[in-house]
């Protein structure tokens, strides 16, 4: 759980690993306890290591987290191993376990120290609002149990309390209640150790355990904020709808502005068209009213220079009369 972390992470910095014993260092396991108030584990080796039962402090040899902090990485000791399926890594780090059968002795808060139930044995209500959910086996009391209790049924609480500190140094508690009843089920009333019926939405409630959705506000179930939002099947279809007739609507805004586009470039061309085929018609005009212009002028210049050419043949005439007659 992340207020858990939190807490650790508390501690982790509260002891730092300067404090504690390097590598092959001298330690005692009768030191390896768990912190009172936020109950992370404690021993004498640092982050490197754990203290073996010769006294000294050696190299991990497991670890359960997939990604470690770079604080924790060290070039001259080689990154411990994640436990193989059927196993389990304990809190000190010593080496990987066999899984915990019903009734063996497990470490506060480590559900998965205990091995899982046969298929079908233990039910296990789904979560409606993407809660965190086990498989039916859970570390209750020190000891590795399956959580069957079913409602009106005797059962078994574990009620442990956590202290942390905020950024100003003050101090703050929380307390985590665990039982055995079925897991989406029901929780076991602490006043008489029976399960009830986890309450729904907007019913009335003390604590978050007693809320379907483990998050109880104001006296009342209300959905977790990190839960995912569920959407009818209505909801998709009238989105789908509603799309559909958005992608319609643009398709045909679209194709009215094209049509009216194109009109308008038509008109413009015929206008072009007709402005050019009235220009041509102007030329040709022009172009047959200076021909007959000037095959006028030809005519009119043909007949002048005849006349001039009877002048001058009349003159030669009469010249060549005075001469012969002379």
């Amino acid at each position: 759980m992340p207020l858990l972390v939190v807490l650790l992470t508390v501690s982790f910095l509260a002891n730092p690993t300067s404090a504690r014993t390097a590598l092959y260092g001298a330690c005692d396991v009768k030191n390896n306890h768990l912190d009172v108030d936020t109950k992370a584990f404690v021993t004498d080796c640092d982050s490197f290591g754990y203290c073996s039962s010769n006294g000294t402090c050696v190299p991990r040899q497991c670890r359960r987290d997939e990604y470690l902090l770079s604080s924790l990485l060290n070039t001259d000791t080689p990154i411990p191993p994640l436990c193989p399926s059927g196993t389990f890594c304990p809190d000190d780090a010593s080496g990987c376990l066999p899984l915990v059968e019903v009734d063996g002795e497990c470490q506060l808060n480590r559900d998965d120290e205990c091995a899982s139930p046969p298929d079908g044995t233990v039910f296990v209500v789904p979560s409606p609002y993407d809660e965190p959910e086990g498989d039916g086996s859970i570390c209750l009391l020190g000891k590795c149990m399956w959580s069957n209790i079913t409602l009106g049924q005797t059962c078994l609480i574990e009620n442990t309390t956590y202290v942390g500190y905020d950024h100003s140094g003050m101090s703050f508690t929380n307390t985590v209640i665990r039982d055995n009843c079925i897991q989406g089920q029901g929780y076991c009333d602490i006043g008489s150790n029976t399960c009830l019926s986890l309450m729904g939405i907007k019913q009335g409630c003390t604590t978050d355990r007693q809320c379907q959705s483990y998050n109880c506000e104001r006296g009342l179930c209300t959905v977790p904020p990190e839960s995912s939002i569920k959407v009818g099947k209505w909801v998709y279809a009238l989105t789908g709808v509603s799309i559909g007739i958005g992608m319609a609507g643009v398709l045909s805004i679209l194709l009215l502005m094209h049509r009216r586009a194109q009109k308008s470039r038509r008109i413009m061309l015929e206008e072009y068209y007709k402005e050019q085929i009235g220009y041509r018609n102007s030329i040709i005009s022009f172009h047959s009213a200076l021909s007959h212009k000037v095959e006028d002028t030809s005519a009119s210049t043909s007949t002048l220079e005849a006349q001039e050419i009877e002048r001058t043949l009349s003159n030669l005439s009469e010249i060549t009369l005075v001469n012969s007659r002379r």
